[in-house]
């Protein structure tokens, strides 16, 4: 095992060899969260009504309750579509045409969080800052970072591939295989990890903040 310093050393390494993708990513997922808020801002008065009225719901359901209530099932369903973003993003990967698809995956995802966020700030003011800060942010703090980890590692590996193909190999192209392997899982890990959350700290939060409503 590599030393803490060489560790460091080789993550500072990669992160500025990638410099760009990361920037990329990062963008595009920004992107998806700017458009994500502005689109709840235009839904219609309709469509607003039907939204709030679930959230509504949700909390006096969550009222009711003695108790929080952790859900098991919500941490294997989250943990099961985590597993799956990541296979479909390695399978992009390797394909290579697949890069535009990881790209738009990101900025979907984003676009998700950021609609989200401000519907619920839009129509809670205060109680959905608190609300999101509760609910959402703790499994997303994990999310961000392991989608942009896995999306920049499936990139580069399309890209060493591409140039394997076309001879411009300046290593072994199973060296780039087992790095983009190695970080598809770290990805999962921390993906892993945010569905544990999502299923079994959240709620209890959420069950507090439900309280307010």
């Amino acid at each position: 095992m590599l030393p803490r310093g060489q560790w460091r050393r080789a993550i500072s390494l990669y992160i500025q060899e990638r410099l760009f993708l990361f920037i990329l990513v990062g963008l595009l997922f920004a992107m998806g969260i700017v458009f994500g808020t502005l689109s709840a801002q235009n839904l219609e008065p309709g469509q607003k009504t039907e939204l709030l009225q679930y959230i509504h719901f949700f909390f006096q359901g969550m009222k009711q309750e003695t108790q929080p209530v952790t859900d098991a099932v919500l941490a294997r369903n989250a943990i099961f579509n985590h597993l799956k973003t990541i296979f479909f993003f390695s399978l992009l990967g390797i394909s290579v045409i697949g890069v535009p698809l990881i790209l738009f995956l990101l900025f979907a995802k984003g676009y998700i969080l950021g609609f989200t966020i401000g519907f619920i700030l839009q129509q809670l003011a205060g109680k959905g800052f608190l609300f999101t800060v509760t609910s959402v942010f703790p499994h997303y703090v994990l999310i961000i970072p392991a989608l942009m980890i896995a999306g920049v590692a499936n990139i580069d590996l399309a890209g060493a591939l591409l140039r394997s193909r076309f001879g411009k190999v300046t290593r072994p192209v199973s060296t780039d295989l087992v790095q983009g392997l190695g970080l598809n899982g770290l990805a999962l890990s921390l993906l892993i990890l945010s569905g544990l959350i999502e299923g079994f700290v959240s709620p209890l939060f959420i069950y507090w903040v439900a309280k307010l409503f």
